[in-house]
């Protein structure tokens, strides 16, 4: 009998912010390294029995067999019910499990009492693609026993541009910035006092819009579909920087994450600004993508006096990094390590 392998897709509606896109690209990027999709449709579990929860587990993973690889995107959004029966039900089946993680909610703070309990169930699972080493060592310490798999980005797959979109030349990057995301994490831009100016793109309510339209450093655009938000994108660097460094949690998750925003950037030729306590800078630094800073009170200067080499430098390395952003490299990467993990071991996250 052929085992087979597995990624779960999640179906729901369509916005403007990157809450599916990643997963998205993760399922596609799977299939096309000979995983067969399990639809899931996100929907409100909230009143639903746990016997019709694991009815409706059942029906998604008919197909699935004794032996059988399975890559689950943690978590699903819908319930923690749903995340748990998933891998329990699987493992009754003889399946093996790989969750894939997109967030862990106890190193973002906001693992309540509504959440599911991380730590026994990351080490329920067979193997972990995590964000990085940084995550991993972390969550070794919090208790985390099972194998891990570090995917160091998200891959941002891209076939609706043309080659002008996706690469950056010298004469065309200008030394500004751009922020596109939740602009609800990114309140400092209402009260951006930099001289260098910045372009920015994203959700926002009424007040937010408004106090972002009266700054005269700020031009704020609005928000726009994956497609055309990319065409609308200047030649300049990427702001990854969700809040400042010492406020809030989201600042502190950074310490382990790797942003979807970094690979909007990356991915279409600009290079980034990362905050140097950031999971994601020894990658930056090391690979010569970005600038990499302790506070936004160093911007102006450092823009200021980075030389025309550099840039240059950066753009060759960052016009590289999107070819493989592009291609799904660091997805199929990680998933070829947590299929070795599995089946024969002694791979690490590191």
């Amino acid at each position: 009998m052929t085992l087979r392998k597995w990624i779960t897709r999640i179906i729901q509606g369509t916005s403007v912010d990157a809450t599916a896109q990643a997963k998205d690209d993760i399922a596609d990027i799977g299939e096309k390294n000979g995983y067969s999709p399990l639809h899931i449709f996100r929907y409100d579990s909230a009143y639903e029995s746990n016997q019709a929860i694991q009815s409706r587990i059942d029906g998604i993973t008919a197909a699935v067999a004794q032996g059988d690889l399975i890559v689950y995107q943690y978590p699903a959004l819908i319930s923690p019910r749903f995340d748990r029966f998933f891998l329990d039900q699987m493992h009754r089946r003889g399946a093996k499990v790989v969750l894939l993680i997109h967030d862990v909610e106890l190193l973002r703070g906001t693992n309540s009492g509504v959440s599911i309990d991380e730590i026994p169930y990351f080490n329920d699972a067979d193997v972990l693609i995590i964000h990085n080493p940084t995550m991993g060592r972390k969550l070794q310490e919090l208790g985390v026993k099972t194998p891990m798999v570090s995917q160091y980005l998200l891959d941002y797959l891209d076939d609706h541009h043309d080659w002008r979109r996706l690469f950056t030349a010298p004469a065309e990057f200008t030394k500004t910035l751009v922020l596109s995301g939740n602009l609800f994490k990114s309140m400092y831009l209402t009260d951006w006092n930099q001289e260098t100016p910045i372009t920015v793109f994203g959700i926002a309510d009424d007040n937010i819009k408004n106090r972002l339209n009266d700054n005269p450093q700020v031009d704020y655009r609005g928000s726009f579909w994956r497609d055309d938000l990319i065409n609308k994108l200047p030649k300049a660097f990427g702001l990854a920087w969700d809040s400042d460094s010492n406020m809030g949690n989201y600042g502190s998750y950074t310490r382990f994450n790797h942003p979807h925003k970094l690979s909007l950037y990356l991915s279409h030729g600009m290079p980034v600004i990362v905050w140097d306590q950031s999971a994601v800078a020894p990658f930056v630094k090391a690979n010569h993508l970005g600038i990499t800073i302790s506070s936004l009170d160093e911007i102006d200067e450092l823009i200021k006096n980075i030389s025309d080499e550099q840039i240059n430098d950066m753009l060759t390395h960052v016009n590289n990094m999107g070819v493989l952003l592009r291609d799904g490299y660091f997805t199929t990467r990680a998933l070829i390590g947590a299929e070795q993990q599995t089946f024969y071991g002694d791979i690490t996250f590191r």
